[in-house]
């Protein structure tokens, strides 16, 4: 039987995942490009986590003719 507090932690991250793909989508349309990864070892005691090692943006002031 599933239990119902975690259904909706379910539904909650997934409305979660849903902002932060489109948080991410807007950046990346400016040419900023966040690099995620996982961290942490997947225990009971040590759950894994999302961290953002770097947030870049690559801009150009002038255009050169290669």
């Amino acid at each position: 039987m599933k239990d119902p507090k975690v259904t909706e932690l379910v539904k909650q991250l997934e409305k979660d995942i849903v902002a932060l793909n489109k948080t991410w989508r807007v950046l990346q349309q400016k040419d900023v490009y966040v690099k995620l990864n996982v961290r942490g070892q997947s225990t009971y005691t040590e759950p894994k986590y999302i961290e953002v090692d770097d947030i870049t943006q690559h801009v150009n002031y002038m255009k050169v003719e290669k």
